[in-house]
Parts: structure tokens; C-alpha cells; sequence
């Protein structure tokens, strides 16, 4: 029997569970006598491609180096595959799965520019789940998740403007790409004070600001314009424009 077939029946009805391939291989050696070191859950991932396998047999969902979720055979599996191709420091994005249907990519050397609108709407979901977690249960506060919150307003900008994020995080300046402009994008969990600062050295790369604010269990597009209103309005300290969110949202009105 082959370990792609050992592992299915070693797995079977055990959809949804979280196993380590430490696990994985003791199971196999113990049950069929198979060689640890022969048995590679990574080959056989939805999410992860490997150059000189052939893609066509997928059982888990990649999760760490060690840990994987077992999906089993032809699951309406949902997300993006990677690939890190050999001498590469970083994963790139070379396709992706919407409800059991895969679809490669073309890519070139740096990956792929875009990702689709259907995996973006994924990823937010993904993102609030995980803020949700980190305010309720964990009781952080919303100014101690800044990172985070700053992706979930990246993703809210995407799909309000049909845009793709930028393949670089702060890439030359901006955030988003939407219709051949350039977007920076601005979150703040900031309630009622404060301002939002932009880099001067690189306020010249993007053409306009999407500033998105945290307020009451919810994210609030507070200006989607031209950078020149928002210049105006900045005061200059050192190399950085700083901008009243107070007079961000007199913009709006």
C-alpha cells in the first residue's frame, strides 16, 4: 500500500483534527511498518506546492513545518497555495482554492501581482476572527493590536475599491493598488484624539489616502480621496506629515 493510501486509511472520519507529522509517521511505522523518514505529509498538502511532485493528491491543509489539519480527499477546501521555490528566502502565492475547485497561477519570478477579490473577502474574515479573539477573550486593547488592525483596514480598502494589496508590506509608500492608483492606507484605534502620521520621503509614490478608523466594535471609512486635501491639513514635524483625525473627518462632511 502506498503512504498516500496508508495515510487516508490511518485518518479516515478524522476530518478537521489538528496532527504533527511526528504523529503522523509513529502511526505509520507502528500500524504498516513504513519508514518515518519516507513519509512526507508536506507532499500532500491543499495549500503548499512542491517542484517535482505532481499536485494532483491533497489530504491536509499546511499549518507549521510540524503540524497539519487533516481535510481528507476532494474537501471543499477554500484558501491560497504556496510555493517557496528552492534557494528562495520567502513563500510565494502561485495559486489558490475556492470550495474545492483549484486554479494555478501564472506567475513570474516574484510571484503573482494580485491575489483574487474572493480570497481578500477570505482573509478579512480570517483577520476579524483573529481580533475578535485577541479583544474579547484575551481582553487586549484595540491600541495594543495596531499590526493587526492595520491589515484588516489594508483588506476593508481592497475590497472597497476592487483594488489588490501591494505584494510588499508599505511597498514604496503605498498599501493598495485599485484602477492603476496608488493607495495608502491609514488605520487608527485612536476613539476620539489624536493623529495619523505619513512618511514625507514617500508621499510623492502613492496618489491617494484611505484612513479608516476603530471605533465601537467597528471599522469606519473616515476619508477615500486625493492626498493633496490631506497635505494640506498636515502639519510637518521632522521628515513626517501629521494629521488631526478631527480634521480628517471635516473632510467628509
Amino acid at each position: 500500500m502506498k503512504i498516500y493510501d496508508q495515510m487516508k486509511q490511518l485518518l479516515a472520519r478524522r476530518e478537521g483534527e489538528i496532527i504533527t507529522s511526528r504523529e503522523i509517521r509513529q502511526e505509520l511505522q507502528k500500524t504498516y511498518g513504513t519508514k518515518p523518514s519516507s513519509v512526507l505529509p508536506s507532499d500532500f498538502c491543499y495549500n503548499r506546492y512542491n517542484s517535482g511532485i505532481a499536485f494532483d493528491k491533497h489530504l491536509f491543509e499546511y499549518l507549521t513545518k510540524s503540524t497539519y489539519k487533516y481535510l481528507g480527499e476532494r474537501a471543499k477546501y477554500s484558501g491560497l497555495i504556496f510555493h517557496k521555490p528552492k534557494g528562495a528566502q520567502q513563500e510565494r502565492v502561485v495559486g489558490e482554492w475556492k470550495e474545492g475547485v483549484k486554479t494555478m497561477y501564472a506567475v513570474n519570478s516574484q510571484g503573482v501581482d494580485c491575489i483574487s477579490q474572493e480570497q481578500i473577502k477570505r482573509l478579512y474574515e480570517e483577520y476579524i476572527r483573529v481580533l475578535r479573539y485577541e479583544l474579547q477573550v484575551l481582553q487586549c486593547q484595540p491600541t495594543e493590536l495596531r499590526h493587526l488592525i492595520g491589515r484588516i483596514g489594508e483588506l476593508l480598502c481592497a475590497m472597497v475599491t476592487g483594488g489588490h494589496l501591494a505584494r510588499e508590506t508599505n511597498q514604496h509608500g503605498f498599501d493598495v493598488v485599485s484602477q492603476g492608483r496608488k493607495i495608502s492606507v491609514k488605520t487608527s484605534a485612536q476613539q476620539l484624539s489624536g493623529f495619523i502620521s505619513f512618511n514625507r520621503n514617500t508621499f510623492e509614490t502613492f496618489d491617494d489616502v484611505f484612513i479608516v478608523q476603530y471605533r465601537e466594535d467597528d471599522f469606519h471609512i473616515i476619508y477615500y480621496g486625493s492626498k493633496d486635501l490631506i497635505k494640506k491639513i498636515a502639519r510637518t514635524y521632522k521628515n513626517i506629515y501629521e494629521v488631526d483625525i478631527e480634521k480628517v473627518k471635516k473632510l467628509s462632511i
